[in-house]
């Protein structure tokens, strides 16, 4: 990677999987105090303000109250909150059934969190204490301090000759944050970002410290991200594997093990090992048999490897493009295409479409073609989209194709979906949403694929 184009990345701690299991409860203490400025209420009375902190395992669950309480006259909020994992939870004040405030709080196993806070104003009064937050504060300053020179490094201000020293010095920073905030969530995001840093410039430290940083268990992400993908590069994919099973080792969270699970089979799925993929997964099913959303992430994937996988012939499809031209799967054996199945009114779709007109020029040389089938709801929708840019290639009409039968047929479950083709007409690779950042070495295999041909 360029340097030049370092770019922070906010690293949100996530679950590898949505497959969760009935966690114990961990559980916080609160010390609080709410008041209101005499211009507002003069009684001295301060009970009633309401403090409420809500839970979301996903977007499709139901939204939990994990604490809800109400202060005393003198303003004394006080009590226990029971929380599935140490994460960021949102938190609501209210008066007299009115929203005055909201904020989040840190909540990890057995630390106190005290907090006060004047009505009106808690935007910019609110204050709150307790060891997750004070290391949070630490790792804000730090990233903070990292951006500006960012914001340097990608204007050119900064030496070629300067740039090692200056992100191993900030990858330094994040680290020793980590160290002084150990069992920390600030401690884990900046360790990740220590270790993304060195995977642009010092790899072979960049093992070093995940392999320190691996006492902790959240790590397994970084290790993952990082760790993975340089072994699978340098060492081939059986050690790539391998480390995998050794991450699994490390931890007897069932759900970090079921996510690593996962992506040995996705990870042998991308790279054309069928079969090898279809026995993995056959061996999930049996161990994860009444875990839902486990059954129902093994039941995608193994729609795809049935009948998308990389080398397979892609399904038959047609359309005719808003110029009048009509395509399908037959008639563009010969050259190699793009397939994006997606509503142009995504964020992500249009935030990846600049790239993907790079793509498109640079490979032109080798007949790239690239087709949009947009899932959008309304025509003007589309219109408007490409009316505001240069486009560049063909874009199906609505009404020239089944939008029910295509995503059924290419298993759309989450958008951008895009699918890379050969000139044979078989598919090098399907790509969900960023999966799209690995299509030049997609292209590159139909590019190979081009020169052993003629």
């Amino acid at each position: 990677m360029d340097i030049r184009k370092l770019f922070y990345l906010v690293f949100l701690t996530a679950i590898l999987t949505n497959c969760s299991s009935e966690p114990e409860m961990e559980k916080a203490f609160l010390d609080g105090r709410f008041t209101v400025a005499d211009t507002l209420d003069n009684t001295g009375d301060f009970s009633g303000i309401q403090l409420i902190i809500t839970y979301q395992e996903n977007v499709d669950a139901e939204i939990d109250t994990l604490f809800n309480k109400k202060t005393n006259k003198d303003g004394v909020i006080k009590g226990i909150v029971k929380f599935p994992r140490k994460n960021i939870y949102p938190v609501f004040i209210k008066r007299n059934g009115n929203q005055v405030g909201a904020t989040q709080f840190i909540l990890a196993d057995n630390d106190t969190l005290k907090f006060s806070g004047e009505l009106p104003g808690l935007d910019q009064n609110f204050e709150l204490n307790s060891r997750e937050q004070r290391a949070m504060d630490t790792f804000n300053r730090i990233n903070r301090g990292f951006s500006r020179v960012t914001a340097y490094i990608n204007a050119g201000a900064i030496e070629d000759s300067l740039l090692y020293d200056e992100v191993l010095k900030w990858s330094d920073l994040f680290w020793e944050v980590s160290e002084k905030n150990s069992n920390t969530l600030a401690s884990t995001l900046s360790a990740s970002e220590s270790i993304r840093l060195l995977n642009i410039i010092d790899k072979e430290l960049m093992m070093n410290r995940i392999d320190e940083s691996l006492k902790d268990e959240e790590m397994i992400f970084a290790a993952v991200n990082y760790g993975f993908p340089y072994l699978s590069k340098d060492n081939g994919l059986d050690s790539g594997i391998s480390y995998l099973d050794s991450l699994a080792e490390l931890t007897e969270n069932e759900d970090y093990i079921l996510g690593l699970e996962q992506k040995k089979i996705e990870v042998m799925y991308d790279s054309s090992r069928v079969e090898e993929a279809k026995s993995a997964l056959e061996q999930f099913e049996k161990r994860y048999k009444n875990k839902v959303n486990a059954m129902d992430w093994a039941k995608n994937i193994g729609y795809d490897l049935a009948y998308l996988a990389p080398g397979f012939r892609i399904p038959s499809f047609s359309f005719v493009t808003q110029e009048g031209d009509s395509v399908n799967s037959s008639t563009l054996i010969g050259k190699p295409y793009i397939l994006e199945i997606t509503p142009v009114a995504s964020r992500l779709y249009q935030n990846q479409y600049d790239r993907t007109m790079v793509i498109h020029q640079i490979y032109q040389n080798y007949d790239l073609e690239i087709f949009t089938i947009p899932l959008d709801r309304s025509e003007v929708t589309v219109n408007a989209f490409f009316n505001e840019r240069v486009k560049h290639w063909g874009v199906a009409a609505f009404g020239s194709f089944d939008i029910q039968e295509l995503i059924q047929k290419f298993n759309v479950t989450d958008v951008p979906t895009r699918i890379l083709v050969d000139q044979n007409g078989n598919i090098v690779r399907k790509y969900v949403t960023t999966e799209f950042t690995d299509v030049i070495q997609g292209m590159n295999t139909v590019v190979n694929q081009s020169k052993n041909q003629n």
